[in-house]
């Protein structure tokens, strides 16, 4: 009898994909506690730079919390000017002179970037730096900060959490703000406000983010 040859095929190794940045519909968003995560390195680095007498991540903290706060665009940040911040008693904005498509709007701010605004012009006029009407809020060694500097400075701070991807990674910080924004309001006519968006259209896939939610919500429901 003639004994039947066992066929051994090759075990294939697992590989395990860390999804660092969630991509829904063409974009790219980080969650909420990436964001807290990007955030609280960079104020943690402010606050060591502080005690040390330097001064990059100072203004490198103030442009995370502008962004992550506002969903601004890059341009839009690097050339907010010291005026078009609205931070007296009973106002809370930025005034947007800018924007795309050359149109201006005002943003609403939370009441901790208000108070972050206020400690970071103080900061600036204790080191003689100029606050006027429209002197720019960055300003670096070689002058105001540009779109490229900003988006440096994103860069830096997913590098060193870890989450840096090549593509549009500060352009994400934007789309997360969306999403958490109306995830907590349900509100996409005031996102559409503070974001810019010439057409309702345009941040309706914002909402339509919310459907993975569900898919979340469903899995096993009645198993």
């Amino acid at each position: 009898m003639k004994q039947q040859k066992v066929i051994k095929f090759p075990q294939q190794k697992k590989t395990v994909k860390i999804r660092r940045i969630k991509n829904i519909d063409g974009f790219k968003y980080f969650n909420e506690s990436q964001i807290k995560l990007i955030r609280r390195t960079a104020k943690d680095q402010a606050v060591l730079d502080k005690t040390k007498g330097n001064v990059t991540a100072i203004r490198e903290w103030m442009a995370i919390d502008l962004i992550t706060s506002t969903g601004m665009r890059v341009a839009e940040a690097s050339n907010i000017r010291c005026g078009d911040i609205k931070a007296g008693y009973s106002e809370s904005a930025i005034f947007i002179r800018d924007g795309k498509g050359s149109k201006s709007r005002t943003v609403q701010i939370p009441d901790s970037l208000k108070k972050h605004f206020k400690s970071f012009l103080r900061w600036k006029a204790g080191r003689n730096e100029s606050i006027d009407h429209n002197d720019h809020l960055f300003i670096g060694q070689r002058g105001p900060w540009t779109s490229q500097a900003v988006q440096q400075t994103v860069k830096k701070y997913l590098r060193q959490v870890n989450l840096y991807e090549s593509g549009k990674s500060a352009h994400a910080l934007r789309h997360s703000y969306a999403v958490q924004f109306y995830r907590q309001a349900k509100d996409l006519r005031g996102l559409q406000k503070q974001l810019g968006h010439a057409s309702i259209q345009t941040t309706q896939i914002y909402a339509d983010v919310l459907d993975s939610d569900i898919q979340d919500q469903i899995k096993g429901l009645w198993n």
